[in-house]
């Protein structure tokens, strides 16, 4: 088993800041929350981050991908410098892409989408330039966890009440199971992404990056309870930016992953309403939690049958998400646990 490094309190961080930097610490906080990894060292004129892992092999690794990303020019924090315990990024500000798109009319909603589908496309490109896919771990690539993916969708209609999805699982086995060959961030959800003075969205928390088929961080973004735009319209962004030569393919992977993907979010959706009840999404965004909200979770719904209904083997889904949209009406009126 790895071994685990003791978390710096922020007095510690402060004073390892200071050192680095000849510069005094006017204060350092938590945005994300108390319990996370990454606080915000505020000095005289400016601010970084400070980010620390609980394994330190983990931090080595994202150092190691911020150093390549930035060298490439890619949309994400400069790496500043850093020690075995604790590294300093860029701060790359506080305006999480959840929370801009929550308050963006349609136009700018789409225009947001845009601009973050774009910057996922430069960090792919940047990841292949620099040679990331050989040094992360693959991730799903073995058979089993294929078809644990696909299986959650069973296990939740069991929670749900529902009917399990009539597919022909060996097939979406046989169609998912790729060779991990392109670098992916993994995590690619708008909480973990901030749009720039600039308007550029910048992705940070690296510590879970990977290698697969390539598609996967933008399932991540628009298969997130966060993600206001619907599959009909991300598919037109996509369609306009992806490279020719593998759009098409691209976009018909795209359509399967984020089917399943989408129901691990519903799923966490439904973990947390059975353990805590519904939350206040606001509070839930700021702090990037699970959004717990019935709205968000039958918006989850409608765009995994969007999604669902771009393939043959994926249009059974459709009625799935139907009776899971159905399911959340009945949990809505429900009394809080």
């Amino acid at each position: 088993m790895a071994e685990k490094s003791e978390k710096l309190k922020p007095a510690a961080v402060a004073k390892i800041c200071a050192q680095i930097f000849a510069a005094p610490v006017e204060r350092v906080t938590a945005p994300g929350g108390k319990s996370r990894e990454s606080l915000r060292v505020h000095f005289a004129n400016r601010t970084i981050v400070a980010t620390q892992r609980s394994y330190p092999g983990r931090m080595r690794l994202e150092v190691e991908v911020l150093k390549r990303l930035t060298n490439e020019g890619a949309p994400v924090p400069k790496f500043l410098s850093g020690n075995e315990k604790i590294f300093f990024q860029q701060d790359v500000g506080s305006r999480r892409l959840s929370g801009e798109m929550m308050v963006a009319n349609e136009a700018g909603k789409l225009d947001i989408a845009a601009r973050a589908f774009e910057s996922l496309l430069q960090i792919r490109e940047a990841g292949e330039n620099s040679g990331l896919a050989e040094i992360v771990p693959a991730l799903g690539t073995e058979e089993k966890w294929v078809k644990g993916f696909l299986g959650t969708s069973v296990r939740t209609a069991k929670k749900f009440d529902i009917a399990p999805p009539a597919v022909d699982f060996q097939a979406l086995t046989d169609y998912l199971h790729v060779p991990a060959t392109t670098f992916i961030k993994w995590d690619a959800r708008p909480g973990n992404a901030s749009i720039g003075a600039k308007g550029q969205v910048f992705w940070f928390d690296w510590e879970h990056c990977g290698k697969r088929q390539g598609m996967e961080d933008f399932a991540w973004l628009a298969g997130d309870e966060f993600w206001p735009v619907d599959c009909e319209d991300a598919v037109k962004i996509l369609q306009d930016i992806l490279p020719k030569d593998r759009a098409t393919s691209d976009l018909d992977y795209l359509g399967h992953f984020i089917t399943f993907h989408i129901i691990q979010r519903i799923t966490n959706i439904h973990r947390r309403f059975v353990k805590a009840g519904w939350v206040d999404t606001v509070k839930a965004m700021k702090y990037d939690k699970i959004g717990v909200d019935p709205a968000l979770g039958k918006r989850l719904c409608h765009h995994g049958a969007g999604w669902a209904d771009r393939a043959v083997l994926t249009r059974p889904m459709i009625q799935w998400f139907n009776d899971c949209s159905q399911a959340f009406d009945v949990m809505e009126r429900k009394p809080t646990p």
